[in-house]
């Protein structure tokens, strides 16, 4: 069977969609262009306009969808727009739901924590007749090359408002990893088993900045410093990279939570043990595979 999956050529979408292909198993991508990565069946689809969620179910020359993928729109509550398809995938014969929330984002929360309540809502009046599996992962390392790739190359340094906070970061090949486990696991996932239904997705590091300034430092050949910025300035970097302000604000709240040990809390506390997934990919191991994206 198919599996759609949301959000255009994400990093976590591509991810998956690769493991899924190489299991032999069907993929449709939708995206607001119709069209993306070579190799992938492609359709119209955008959260902003619910005339395109029929195309997910549309072609013919593919497998019916059974398992859908979904990478909410940014907003503090996304679940006006996604409810709705997520109502219709129901009725269209899907049978799981995997969303991509975080570990920042409560069940019936603000943000993906919208989504994920409504899920959980959702599953329960239909229980054995759909599933869900809502992944939280805690921080990217792969946001090195992201949000930070313009400080580390152009001017040797890693912004943050975190002096000491530390983070065990999970990489986008781990959490594409997971999502992949989720999509193909022959078992009926119970809503009620947290370790299951909602795992938290750590890396196997627990660092700071500055250590991840040192390995930088080192991998790279020259020296990477870590520079502390103020919450206003946290504020003006996420939407000046187009973050409507009120989902920069929440982001701001969540990173700065760290400096009170919100994500280390998920690496070393035992309530979170039951929940708790860690991945492969360690701080290091990601630069050093990725090097080549800092280099001057």
């Amino acid at each position: 069977m198919t599996t759609f999956i949301t959000g255009g050529a994400s990093q976590i979408g591509l991810g998956l969609a690769r493991r899924l292909k190489e299991a032999d198993r069907s993929v449709l991508f939708g995206s607001r262009a119709g069209r993306g990565t070579d190799g992938f069946t492609w359709v119209p689809f955008d959260w902003d306009d619910a005339s395109t969620f029929e195309n997910a179910f549309k072609r013919q020359d593919i497998k019916p969808v059974e398992s859908v993928y979904i990478l909410p729109a940014m907003a503090i509550d996304p679940l006006p727009k996604v409810a709705p398809f997520i109502d219709l995938a129901i009725k269209k014969g899907v049978k799981r739901f995997v969303l991509i929330s975080a570990s920042e984002c409560v069940k019936g929360g603000p943000e993906m924590g919208a989504v994920h309540g409504y899920l959980e809502k959702v599953v329960l009046e239909k229980r054995g007749l759909i599933d869900y599996v809502a992944l939280r992962p805690t921080w990217f390392t792969d946001n090195l090359s992201r949000e930070q790739y313009t400080h580390i190359k152009e001017h040797d340094e890693v912004v943050t408002p975190l002096p000491k906070a530390r983070i065990p970061f999970i990489a986008v090949e781990d959490i594409a990893q997971a999502a992949f486990d989720a999509i193909v696991y022959e078992g009926v996932i119970d809503p009620e088993d947290e370790a299951k239904s909602g795992p938290i997705l750590i890396g196997p590091d627990l660092i700071s900045y500055d250590e991840v300034a040192q390995i930088l430092s080192t991998v790279l050949g020259r020296p990477i410093k870590h520079r502390i910025i103020s919450r206003d300035e946290a504020l003006a970097r996420y939407i000046s990279y187009g973050i409507p302000e009120p989902s920069a604000e929440f982001l701001v709240e969540a990173e700065l939570n760290l400096g009170k040990g919100s994500a280390e809390r998920l690496a070393t506390d035992d309530e979170f043990a039951v929940a708790r997934k860690v991945g492969k990919v360690g701080v290091k191991e990601y630069v050093e595979k990725n090097k080549g994206v800092w280099l001057k």
